[in-house]
């Protein structure tokens, strides 16, 4: 029997790089295991892909653009049609951008995808994730959060935009987002830790999706970098370990100010906002106030 036979595993960012190659791994492991792309072509090259090289035939494409969040709200609802449990939730999607681009909702593009996309399709999909016997999330961070800064008035970075500093701030949101929801998730199996895969040499971006320009970038093989978080969906040294931060496979300690609960909080309100989550969890889930459930449930006005 395969490490994770009748588990359900989901990847996101899954066309090429450390996301492809996690999929093929857990696919191979036996994993029902879903691919998510933006570009339904690339998308399908994945899928063959996965499917030779692990020759499990339980591999699925979805597709999602995460900048938009009317696509994280369709393609979380699929996933509930199509699937009752879910182990493995791999926030792996990313990008940065040279220049400053606005989505179709306003808001600036590289926040978008990094942050608001993984705190948008964690949300929707907590409720599975949570009533799935230890189930796993792994947010993709970077040791550039250690260069970020989280100015809440100037999430957008409206002005003096810089990509470097816009993917730097929205690694440092991952972190603040993991160890707030790890909190939550205290009483329950599942658990929530962010990963420092390494610098890795893919085409992974310096995007600039006017020009479609990219840049190599790094020193690790995406076969080597996919290690550190293939190892946090399936190892049992971290079983029931979380809200930590791995450089690659090691725990370490992340920025002082990943650790601020003030600006965790902030943030969290902040973007409950910007994707249109309740902003109590007592208007959806009265249990959450009597404090019989240490998660709650989010209403939206987007579902």
């Amino acid at each position: 029997m395969n490490t994770l036979d009748n588990k359900i595993c989901i990847v996101t960012g899954s066309t090429s790089g450390i996301g492809l190659v996690t999929a093929k791994e857990l696919a191979k492991m036996g994993a029902t295991t879903v691919l998510v792309a933006r570009d339904e072509a690339r998308g399908k090259a994945a899928l063959q892909e996965v499917i030779h090289y692990s020759k499990n035939m339980n591999v699925d494409l979805l597709i999602c653009d995460f900048s938009s969040q009317s696509s994280i709200v369709a393609f979380t609802d699929e996933i509930k049609r199509k699937y009752s449990r879910l182990d493995i939730l791999v926030n792996n999607a990313g990008m940065m951008s040279h220049n400053r681009i606005e989505t179709d909702a306003g808001i600036e593009l590289t926040f978008a995808v990094n942050h608001l996309g993984y705190f948008l399709a964690t949300h929707l999909l907590l409720d599975m994730l949570t009533n799935t016997p230890s189930s796993r999330i792994i947010n993709v961070a970077s040791d550039l959060h250690f260069s970020g800064k989280i100015d809440v008035n100037n999430l957008m970075h409206t002005h003096d935009y810089n990509g470097f500093s816009a993917y730097s701030d929205s690694k440092l949101a991952n972190l603040l987002f993991t160890y707030k929801l790890a909190k939550y998730l205290q009483g329950t199996s599942t658990t929530i830790n962010a990963v420092h895969p390494g610098v890795i040499e893919t085409k992974f971006s310096v995007e600039d999706r006017n020009s479609n320009r990219t840049f190599p970038m790094g020193r690790l093989t995406p076969e080597q970098g996919a290690q550190a978080q293939i190892y946090l969906s399936i190892s049992s040294e971290v079983q029931g370990v979380s809200g930590k931060y791995f450089n690659q496979m090691q725990m370490e300690k992340s920025s002082s100010m990943s650790y601020d609960e003030e600006l965790a909080d902030t943030l969290w309100q902040k973007c409950l906002e910007l994707t249109g989550l309740s902003s109590t969890y007592e208007t959806c889930n009265p249990r959450y106030a009597r404090n019989e459930d240490p998660i709650g449930f989010y209403c939206s006005d987007k579902l």
